[in-house]
């Protein structure tokens, strides 16, 4: 398996609130996890952070992938909402979070929020995660199309996050082959290109440092106005 991840605060924030890891092990399985932070001051980096250290601590021998990524996400929710209710400074924080986790030909993934998870195979781009926001809940429902949902004015508000009232997160498992690549990306990367663009430049014959290469490029052309984050593991 390769992997390759990328960061960049972008051109218009003084800070990176989006936090990522990439974990691999001996069995040639990997954990990746993804946080696009939110809140005032320092909180949504706080809340990123607290999410990556729960997907850190995760044990990869056990047999329940998928229910150890859920308890991982719970327990961060709980961090998270505590510390908001003891520190003023951090009332408000909240994260997104998108995992998966990388084994025997599946790929095991928990989100809540807007970051993203794809699924890219032969050519085709297929976004496996659903935005938790009012264009990502009108998209799912076929009333606006993808594109219409990118440049959707309520974009960025979460209806679901970990520290939210309403967090409540999605899981699943992939069935994965041989050349497949997997994705993960804030918002500051996907909302700032087009789907199709994304289809274009994952299926460029090129290494994957020269993808995300290409795709970084892109978000910052079209103004770089949010933090970028994005990780590709080759299967």
């Amino acid at each position: 398996m390769l992997i390759e991840s990328e960061t960049h605060t972008g051109l218009i924030r003084s800070n990176n609130e989006d936090r990522f890891l990439v974990k691999t092990f001996g069995d040639d399985s990997a954990l990746l996890a993804l946080a696009d932070g939110m809140g005032g001051h320092v909180a949504g980096e706080v809340a990123a952070q607290v999410a990556m250290e729960a997907m850190e601590s995760l044990n990869p021998a056990s047999n329940h992938p998928l229910k150890d990524l859920v308890r991982a996400v719970y327990d961060a929710n709980r961090t998270i909402t505590d510390a908001s209710r003891l520190d003023q400074s951090l009332k408000g924080m909240g994260t997104t979070v998108t995992c998966v986790f990388i084994s025997g030909g599946s790929g095991y993934w928990v989100h809540v929020g807007d970051s993203r998870l794809y699924h890219f195979r032969q050519g085709l781009l297929h976004q496996v995660t659903t935005d938790h926001t009012i264009p990502g809940s009108l998209l799912k429902k076929g009333k606006i199309s993808s594109e219409m949902a990118r440049v959707h004015p309520y974009g960025s508000m979460l209806l679901k996050c970990i520290g939210c009232p309403n967090f409540e997160p999605e899981e699943g498992t992939l069935n994965l082959e041989s050349g497949d690549l997997l994705m993960l990306s804030s918002d500051g990367l996907h909302d700032s290109i087009p789907h199709s663009e994304i289809e274009s430049v994952l299926a460029h014959k090129i290494g994957l440092r020269e993808k995300l290469g290409l795709l970084l490029g892109k978000s910052l052309k079209a103004g770089g106005s949010d933090n970028i984050t994005a990780i590709i593991a080759k299967i």
